[in-house]
C-alpha cells in the first residue's frame, strides 16, 4: 500500500490528467486502452520482476510506471492535452476543499444511517 501511495503522490498532477482526458472524446481509444492497461499493471500483484526480488521488483516500478505516465501523456493530442492540464491544476488548487467536503458528506451520510439503524432495532 506505501508503494502505491508513495507513486500517487509523485504523479498526481500526472495521474489526473490521465484520468481526465479519458472522460474526453478527443482522447484516441488506443490511448483509453493503452492508460487503463497501464493502471491494472500498477495496480496489479503480478509484475514482470516479482517485488520479492529484493532491488529488482522495485526497480521494475520506479521504471515502468513513470515511463508509461510519460508514454501517455506524450499520445494525447495537444488540445486533449491541454485543456485536461487546465482542469486538473484548478482541481489540484481546491483539492483539500473537496477532500474536506467529501469527508463531511460521507460523515453525515454514516450518521444518518446509524441513527436510523438504531431507531430500527431498538
Amino acid at each position: 500500500m506505501a508503494r502505491i501511495l508513495s507513486f500517487l503522490r509523485l504523479f498526481r498532477r500526472d495521474l489526473i490528467i490521465m484520468l481526465l482526458a479519458l472522460r474526453k472524446r478527443g482522447t484516441p481509444r488506443r490511448v483509453k486502452y493503452l492508460m487503463l492497461a497501464a493502471v491494472l499493471y500498477f495496480l496489479s500483484p503480478i509484475d514482470l520482476i516479482p517485488d520479492s526480488i529484493p532491488f529488482l521488483g522495485l526497480v521494475d516500478d520506479a521504471v515502468l510506471v513513470p515511463a508509461a505516465v510519460m508514454g501517455l501523456m506524450n499520445l494525447l493530442p495537444p488540445y486533449v492535452r491541454r485543456e485536461s492540464e487546465e482542469e486538473a491544476d484548478y482541481l489540484i488548487r481546491h483539492l483539500r476543499l473537496l477532500l474536506l467536503i467529501a469527508t463531511a458528506v460521507v460523515a453525515l451520510w454514516t450518521g444518518l444511517v446509524i441513527y436510523i439503524l438504531y431507531r430500527l432495532f431498538s
